[in-house]
């Protein structure tokens, strides 16, 4: 057997490997188009903003738009992990393309939790204010993209953590993948 070639047991590997990243790649997009359905489905809100008095417009309209731009990042989410997966149903396990973009869901990850740090701060902002506190509580309803919790003084981490751990692991395997074509190069 040449040494460049699969063999037979990590060709059937492969070829579940393939099948794993077809399904999940298409359910992704399911979640990515369900995702983008409530991003459309928020502008509405707008609308019932619109009628408020000045000050209450003014507190809604942020947690508006820091709410689509949650939703714009679990979208963009959901598109970067279905490509990683459409990588692997082509068979395409360590190359750097996946390693950039698990990298870059690591930074997506940590962008929505700074996100959801100066959403709460400026709910906090409005909360306040008397005349703001019916509105700024139903504008804290709408702001959602946590995947886990993990906290301390009022202040969640989870998310901060989740993405410094995917960007560790991308390291790695970037790391990984050229120990092994080091390796393949090494007579």
């Amino acid at each position: 057997m040449n040494a460049n070639e699969i063999s037979p047991k990590a060709n059937v590997r492969l070829k579940r490997i393939k099948i794993v990243g077809r399904i999940v790649r298409y359910t992704l997009l399911v979640f990515l188009l369900f995702s983008f359905w409530l991003l459309i489905s928020n502008f509405h809100i707008w609308l019932i903003w619109s009628r408020m008095p000045v000050g209450a417009n003014y507190a809604y309209a942020c947690a508006w738009l820091l709410s689509i731009l949650g939703k714009i990042l679990v979208c963009i989410w959901y598109w970067k992990l279905a490509q990683i997966f459409g990588f692997y149903e082509r068979g395409l396990i360590f190359s750097s393309e996946i390693i950039r973009r698990i990298k870059f869901l690591g930074l997506l990850c940590a962008i929505q939790w700074m996100l959801g740090i100066v959403f709460h701060m400026l709910l906090s902002h409005f909360m306040s204010q008397e005349h703001l506190k019916p509105s700024a509580h139903v504008a804290a309803d709408i702001f959602r993209g946590n995947f886990f919790s993990f906290g301390f003084s009022d202040m969640d981490f989870g998310l901060l953590l989740a993405g410094v751990i995917i960007v560790l692991v991308a390291w790695i395997m970037d790391e990984g993948r050229k120990i092994q074509e080091e390796q393949e190069l090494t007579v």
